[in-house]
């Protein structure tokens, strides 16, 4: 599998997936967002006090899973990676269209907001299951830079 498997698996699940964070008791903390993907990195827009901001914060490490159903033909795509949380204006400003939905309709005050906030994911490693896994799997890990 390559990364272009990867992006065409999770354009074809949606862009409403699970994102899994680490608390600072080395929990879970598993809640529903919206994901964009814009040059290789993962992109969640969110509030600046969201616990999911907090553990991040504390411990870069998620894990994205892309909602399972029928509709998916319960293929699973599950990612791994390291989130980052961007708050400077600039990068927001830079980003702020990138959304398959207007984030303006959430906070019109726009990427100057302080009331809203970046994640940026770089995936590490992926793994695609058809249909659970019954019909297979492919696996998708970040070479080494060169």
């Amino acid at each position: 599998m390559d990364f272009d498997a990867v992006l065409a698996g999770a354009d074809r699940l949606g862009p409403i997936a699970y994102l899994a964070t680490v608390t600072p008791t080395g929990g879970p903390h598993v809640v529903p967002v919206h994901i964009d993907w814009h040059e290789g990195a993962a992109w969640v827009a969110v509030g600046p006090n969201d616990v999911k901001v907090r553990n991040i914060s504390a411990n870069p490490e998620v894990c994205i899973h892309y909602e399972v159903g029928e509709a998916t033909a319960w293929d699973h795509l599950m990612v791994w990676g390291e989130a980052e949380v961007v708050a400077d204006v600039a990068t927001k400003k830079a980003m702020w269209n990138i959304f398959s939905y207007d984030l303006d309709e959430f906070d019109s005050a726009g990427p100057a907001s302080p009331d809203t906030v970046l994640l940026q994911i770089q995936p590490r490693r992926a793994l695609f299951l058809a249909r659970y896994g019954m019909d297979g799997s492919d696996e998708w890990r970040r070479g080494p830079a060169t």
